[in-house]
């Protein structure tokens, strides 16, 4: 005879509306991927308007680099939590990197958004690695999660 703390959940089979929230979420994450994206990529042209002003201000570009990627970090991995779906990682991760990649050559008039500048680099590289970390942890966090009725021990 099983207790009600041992005994297995019952499964309740997903409706059709579970793939169709899925496809919504991923249809919104995208564009608004690619607008933060194309947001922080005019951004990332800032950090070297003053940079050389003097010593303080290549400290608080690299500084405020390593805030923005950690944010970026946290960004993506709250829509993986939110939607409890690794793919709303992935969707926002998509369009920021489809903006950024877009807006890396040459614009309208000939004018480049970010130079070849060891910054610019930085940003381009750092939320490449920020938003991979975040989808892989979302990937193996959503793979590695066991049941709730797994970790109970039945007691005899």
């Amino acid at each position: 005879m099983s207790t009600p703390e041992t005994a297995a959940p019952e499964e309740r089979p997903r409706g059709p509306l579970s793939p169709l929230l899925t496809a919504a979420t991923l249809v919104v994450l995208v564009p608004l991927g690619a607008a933060v994206g194309m947001f922080c990529t005019f951004g990332a042209g800032w950090l070297t308007r003053y940079w050389g002003a003097g010593m303080p201000v290549p400290v608080l570009a690299v500084a405020g680099l390593v805030v923005f990627l950690v944010l970026l970090y946290c960004a993506c991995r709250l829509c993986a939590w939110g939607s409890r779906r690794p793919s709303a990682a992935v969707a926002f991760a998509v369009g920021y990197l489809a903006s950024a990649v877009a807006l890396v050559g040459y614009v309208a008039g000939g004018n480049l958004v970010l130079t070849d500048h060891l910054m610019h680099n930085a940003y381009l590289f750092g939320s490449m690695l920020a938003l991979m970390l975040a989808v892989v942890r979302g990937w193996t966090t959503s793979l590695t999660a066991s049941p709730p009725h797994a970790t109970r021990v039945p007691w005899n």
